[in-house]
C-alpha cells in the first residue's frame, strides 16, 4: 500500500468517526457535559479530514495527476 493510499484510508476512516460524532451530539441535550467533549473531538477530526486532504491534493499536483 503506498503512502498516498494509506492516507486516503485514514482519511475515510476520520470522515466516518466526524460524521458518527455529529449523530452523537445531535442525540444528546445541549446541556450535557459530554457534549463540549465531543465537539472538540470532531473538531479534531475535521482539522485531521482538511490537513490530509491538503495533503493528498499537495501530492496528485506533484504528480501531474488531476
Amino acid at each position: 500500500m503506498s503512502y498516498n493510499d494509506s492516507l486516503k484510508s485514514h482519511l475515510d476512516e476520520l470522515i466516518k468517526k466526524h460524521r458518527k460524532l455529529d449523530e452523537e451530539i445531535a442525540k444528546l441535550q445541549f446541556n450535557n457535559p459530554e457534549i463540549r467533549k465531543l465537539k472538540t473531538k470532531k473538531l479534531w477530526y475535521k482539522d485531521e479530514i482538511y490537513r490530509i486532504t491538503r495533503e493528498l491534493e499537495a501530492a496528485e499536483d506533484l504528480n501531474g495527476n488531476s
